[in-house]
Formats: structure tokens, sequence, C-alpha cells
């Protein structure tokens, strides 16, 4: 017996098939949804940008120097006649009262700085330079001095020689800081005279820093500079071979000199004079960072 169908129903055939039809195409896409989640882009983290710091070129250098100077000195003030004192490294041992020798340098590929400080102060015997028939001839003299020399300059790199030579011009200027005592005595007459001062004055200098690598054990160090002003001068020279211990410990071995002159007076026709020449080998030990 079949059931009539009513006008403008569709039958049961057409809605099984469209029932199909539908859930075939529902199974198709749930079935492709992982692969086209796959085909879709992941989402990462936004990345995080750091600031990383710049590398620095710049090395850096803390020595002491062990300076054995020789010690050549004319000086005098006031109205009192010029002394001289020549004295051997051994011989100003035996007046030495301290003595501080640090330096401190920095340099790169371009440019470098550097401050270098010397202390020292000394007692010994003088020698007067007097004219024939002064009365401070048979004079016996007890000079005393303290030195503070501070020297500071920078520079730039001179392009010229090998990769493993370096050469700086350099600008600066030397500090000269000096107390002296000078006692008089002539022990014949009952003569007896005593006298102090202190001078500060700074010389302007320019010269030449150089470095030059052997290996990656020696090396050569060298330093030259002069200045002065219408009253004053200096130079200095040193020279050196060196060797690397290790990345960080270095030492050398050479010879230094340095040359002071200054001369000031004052109104009441007195002045302040010294002629001074340190001079005599040096042992350095580098620490680098």
């Amino acid at each position: 017996m079949r059931w009539a169908r009513r006008a403008g129903q569709p039958d049961m055939e057409t809605e099984m098939l469209n029932f199909a039809s539908k859930a075939l195409i529902a199974l198709g896409l749930m079935s492709s949804a992982p692969v086209l989640a796959a085909d879709l882009p992941s989402v990462k983290e936004a990345p995080v940008f750091t600031l990383a710091p710049a590398p620095s070129d710049w090395r850096f250098e803390a020595t002491i120097n062990g300076w054995a100077p020789s010690l050549l000195v004319n000086t005098g003030f006031a109205r009192l006649p010029s002394a001289s004192a020549g004295i051997g490294f051994f011989t100003l041992l035996k007046h030495l009262y301290g003595n501080v020798p640090i330096s401190f340098v920095a340099r790169n590929d371009t440019f470098i700085t550097g401050l270098d400080l010397y202390w020292v102060r000394v007692g010994a015997n003088a020698h007067f330079n007097v004219e024939p028939g002064s009365p401070f001839g048979g004079v016996n003299a007890g000079l005393t001095m303290g030195e503070t020399i501070l020297t500071g300059f920078g520079g730039v790199k001179i392009p010229f020689g090998s990769p493993n030579f370096s050469l700086y011009g350099i600008v600066g200027a030397r500090f000269v800081n000096l107390n002296e005592s000078l006692g008089l005595g002539v022990p014949v007459v009952g003569f007896d005279r005593n006298g102090s001062i202190t001078r500060n004055w700074v010389d302007p200098i320019a010269g030449l820093v150089m470095r030059d690598k052997f290996d990656d054990k020696w090396f050569a160090d060298g330093e030259l500079d002069v200045g002065g002003t219408g009253g004053s001068a200096t130079w200095q020279a040193f020279g050196a071979v060196g060797y690397n211990w290790t990345p960080s410990i270095s030492s050398t071995l050479g010879f230094r000199a340095l040359y002071l002159y200054d001369q000031q007076y004052n109104q009441f026709g007195g002045s302040f004079r010294i002629h001074e020449t340190l001079y005599g080998p040096q042992s350095t030990i580098t620490y680098k960072f």
C-alpha cells in the first residue's frame, strides 16, 4: 500500500538523499580541518629586542715604574747662591725619603691618553757655585728636595709602518710641585743660615709614543716629549723592551731620562732657579685589562 504524496511535499527518498549529502559534506570539512590548520602560519610571540653593548676596543694599562735614577741638580733661591749636587742612584738610596712612581694609559687603534705620576723626596750635601773671594767660600750645605711631577697627555695614532707598529702623536702638560730646603753653615766663623721655598709650574708638552710588537710575547715601548714656556723647559725620553708573561701581565726593562728647568723672579730682586736631570734604568710591571 503506498501513501499518497500531497502536492508540493517532497517525497521520502529526496529528503534522505539531501540529508546524506549534507552529512558527507560535514564529514569532509571535519577531516580536512587539521590539514588546513597545518597550512596556516603559526602564531608566534612578538620578538623582544634588546640593545647589546657595543664591543669596546679600548685597552687599559696600570703600571708601577721601578725607576732607579741618578740626580744632577743646580738650584738656588732668594739671594742665596746656586748649589749643585750630583748623586748616583746607589748614593741616592741612602738619602731617599720616599718615592711613588705610577702611571695609567688607555689606548685603542685611534686614540691614546695617559697619566704619569712621579713623587720623590731626597736629601743630600751640596756644593756651591761661588766666585773667588765670595763670603760663601767653604760653606757646607744641606739640600732637601721634594718633587711631585704629574704628566698628562692625549693623542691620535699616526698611520705608519706595519699593523704591529703603533705610533701616536701626543700633546699634554707636565705639572711640577717643588719643595726645597737649603741649609748653610760655616763652622769656622759660626755662620748659619737656612731657608725653604715651594714652587709650582706647568709646561705644555708635545711628543710621540711608540709600541712595536715583535710577536705575541715580545715588544718594545718608546716615548719622547719636549715642552716649556718662556721661563721654563722640560723634556723626557724613554725606551724599553718588554715581555708578556700572560695576557694581563707584562714587564719591561729600559732607560728613562727627565729634564726640568725653571726660573722665577720676585719683586725683591731674589729668584728661584733650578736645572735638574733625572736619568737611569727603569723596570716596570703592568696590569692590562
